[in-house]
């Protein structure tokens, strides 16, 4: 489904001049979900709030000089208190004197690594927030949902998997301002000193050493706008048969959403791209192998190792 809608790529403003001529979307080739996933400021610096729909309006017909029973819809007012995302980092100042390019290449270097893991811990929050491997003082994520953190849940779909510590899971996502999105806090600033700080550091055998430190920090926070934004295969197995992906049972979770709120994303991880190519080679009429999957009947297919395979059993 096309839509337009802005992006982390489109929202970060960095205040740093060694990443001033750099292509914001260059910092999120390990984050993948996040260069597409829709992402918005905070509604207020480091809060963001938000209604959520939890009554529809109701309508009915009716006989004439009869009335009817009116429900007017009902919101919840939600707030999410964004998290300090801190990708701050210290150097030799030996190594950044020596390096060819001088100091503040060898700086510029260190950042664009340090901004690319953050990106992708970032993302992997956004998967597991709280619970491993997410970071308990990082905001809250997909797995941490009421609707998606157990089998009975409503918008989960159960492979199978029934072996400890094992297991993946696949989200289908309806990602834009109402739905799931990124929150970047502060109008999306992202602060980076441009003057790094001189400071000792302890050796690793014995003494000390002169190393420039260099303060990265941020807020950011993740929305799920409804119950109907997201849904999840769980319980994916990499080599129990009957738990591995297939166009099935993306079916399945897609049955999940309303018709009139279908998703427009699917993130999974490597082991679950090539289960799910597997499964399309099985029933190739021509006999060839099927080429990489790339989308679901035109909702694309993001592949991203955020999502790990060593998930607990979900009950």
């Amino acid at each position: 489904m096309a839509e337009s809608y802005n992006t982390l790529a489109g929202l970060i403003q960095f205040n740093n001049q060694n990443l001033a001529d750099l292509n914001v979307s260059d910092l999120l080739d390990d984050a993948p979900l996040m260069q597409i996933m829709h992402s918005q400021v905070a509604s207020n610096g480091t809060e963001h709030k938000y209604l959520k729909q939890t009554t529809a309006s109701s309508s009915s017909f009716r006989a004439a000089l009869d009335g009817i029973t009116k429900t007017a819809s009902a919101d919840t007012l939600v707030t999410d208190t964004l998290a300090i995302l801190d990708g701050s980092f210290d150097t030799d100042v030996a190594l950044a004197d020596a390096y060819k390019g001088g100091r503040d290449a060898w700086l510029q270097i260190e950042l664009m690594r340090t901004m690319k893991q953050l990106f992708f811990n970032a993302e992997r929050q956004v998967f597991y927030g709280v619970g491993t491997p997410g970071d308990a003082t990082g905001f809250a994520g997909l797995q941490d949902n009421e609707h998606l953190d157990a089998l009975a849940d409503e918008m989960v779909f159960n492979a199978g998997g029934t072996t400890a510590a094992t297991q993946t899971s696949v989200y289908l996502l309806r990602s834009g301002a109402d739905d799931v999105s990124y929150i970047l806090g502060n109008d999306g600033n992202i602060v980076v000193e441009d003057e790094p700080a001189l400071i000792q550091k302890a050796g690793s055998g014995s003494g000390v050493y002169a190393a420039l430190f260099v303060p990265v920090t941020g807020y950011s926070g993740f929305q799920i706008g409804s119950r109907r934004s997201a849904a999840r295969i769980c319980n994916l197995h990499a080599s129990d048969a009957s738990a591995q992906l297939t166009d099935d049972m993306l079916y399945e979770a897609l049955a999940l959403f309303p018709a009139s709120r279908q998703p427009n994303m699917i993130a999974m991880n490597r082991q679950s791209l090539k289960q799910l190519r597997a499964s399309r080679t099985a029933v190739n009429p021509s006999g060839a192998p099927a080429s990489r999957p790339t989308d679901l009947d035109g909702i694309q297919i993001v592949v991203t190792d955020a999502l790990v395979n060593t998930e607990a059993v979900e009950v």
